[in-house]
């Protein structure tokens, strides 16, 4: 960790985005959550463009997709302008979260093993099966996880946690497969 201040990231249980400087960050589009769900889940962060669109927006045709997917980042965009660094980063081929910036609950084992929240609680995007496809399998994943860790992991606090900025250590790679 680079020392500075990061954002938090939860999708286990109630979705919260929390700005670096602790203000907790608003994102009321139930696709933009989805999507920095997409983001978060992968290994690097890292998706491309037309597989989102396809989780998201699968159903609609491909310029509507296009355009909905870049109004999502704008929203996002908008709404972290006010702070020090990108959350969301994006190129004409892909779309990366900013995973240097961000502890992401999903990612630290700890966590997931003691949560009792669901992946994405609440959360359903009428329509699109891909996504739900998706989300039926993160879930099944995480819960297979959670039940694999020993019973001592699911007791422990989570180490290196720092209270005021609640970053917390996390591994290279989430701990559920993509």
């Amino acid at each position: 960790m680079n020392g500075l201040a990061r954002y938090r990231l939860r999708l286990l249980g109630a979705f919260q985005l929390v700005a670096p400087n602790g203000e907790r960050l608003d994102v009321t589009s139930k696709k933009a959550i989805a999507l920095l769900a997409l983001l978060a889940s992968a290994n690097s962060g890292e998706r491309w463009r037309a597989w989102i669109q396809d989780k998201l927006w699968g159903s609609r045709e491909l310029r509507q997709a296009q355009s909905s997917l870049r109004l999502e980042l704008h929203r996002l965009r908008k709404l972290t302008a006010g702070t020090p660094f990108p959350l969301v980063e994006a190129t004409s081929r892909t779309v990366r979260l900013n995973l240097s910036m961000i502890d992401i609950d999903i990612r630290n084992e700890e966590i997931v093993a003691r949560s009792t929240g669901e992946f994405l609680e609440g959360i359903d995007i009428a329509g699109e099966e891909s996504f739900e496809e998706w989300l039926r399998e993160m879930r099944n994943n995480i819960a297979d996880l959670s039940s694999s860790l020993p019973a001592d992991r699911k007791t422990s606090s989570p180490a290196n946690t720092n209270s005021s900025h609640g970053s917390q250590t996390q591994s290279e790679n989430p701990p559920i497969p993509e």
